[in-house]
């Protein structure tokens, strides 16, 4: 377990003494393809890292019909707002592809977020992030055309301080992509198309390289 989590930031911050609490707690798990992690409703009892794969956060209504909140590549962490409220989580948690999961008890967290400033300040920064991005998709999702939406969708993957890990070469299919924003394949494959003819992106089968960051970053937020 340390070496697992030896490759993220926050735990290499720690005092060796608090480094060996986390490492002592911490279980990885092993999730198949549309697992449900976590469900809405039920009680916040882990932080959740993505170890290997790829999850999303999303909402489902009695019809069936969902909104996806939010993807999480390999290297990242999501639910820290849920388990320091102690309450019941507010979305589903569900692996995209199989995927290996690293879960912190909720107990473990309150620990360390009393006893240890760097992991105080790691959680901060990341609530801050996260909610910086929560806006900018709903920002997206009204005001952008499709294509944007694909685009800003893919670059969300690579922010540096919430996805730390993520390649340039995005094993990550045209479906996953529409699990992530809500679109239909035959939509995103429109779109991507799109982004290749620009020079954006190279797609191949069964993954994407991104090619110019910062110009899918830039693409349709003129718009706004």
């Amino acid at each position: 377990m340390e070496q697992h989590l030896q490759q993220h930031d926050w735990y290499n911050a720690l005092s060796p003494e608090h480094r060996k609490l986390a490492a002592a707690a911490t279980q990885l798990a092993r999730f198949g393809a549309d697992s449900f992690i976590a469900r809405r409703g039920e009680l916040s009892s882990h932080w959740i890292g993505v170890h290997e794969g790829l999850i999303k956060l999303a909402v489902y209504n009695v019809d069936g019909r969902s909104s996806t909140l939010s993807g999480v590549p390999e290297g990242g962490w999501c639910g820290e707002g849920s388990v320091i409220k102690r309450e019941a989580r507010r979305y589903d948690v569900i692996a995209v592809r199989a995927s290996q999961i690293l879960l912190v008890p909720a107990d473990t967290f309150h620990l360390l977020m009393a006893r240890s400033l760097p992991f105080n300040a790691f959680v901060i920064r990341q609530l801050n992030e996260r909610m910086g991005q929560f806006i900018a998709t709903v920002q997206n999702e009204r005001l952008l055309d499709v294509d944007a939406r694909v685009a800003q969708a893919i670059a969300q993957l690579f922010h540096p301080m919430l996805y730390p890990r993520t390649s340039p070469v995005l094993e990550l299919s045209q479906e996953e992509i529409g699990l992530l924003t809500g679109l239909s394949r035959q939509r995103v494959n429109q779109a991507m198309r799109r982004l290749a003819e620009l020079g954006l992106v190279e797609i191949s089968y069964q993954s994407i390289r991104v090619v110019d960051l910062d110009g899918l970053r830039a693409f349709g937020m003129a718009s706004l």
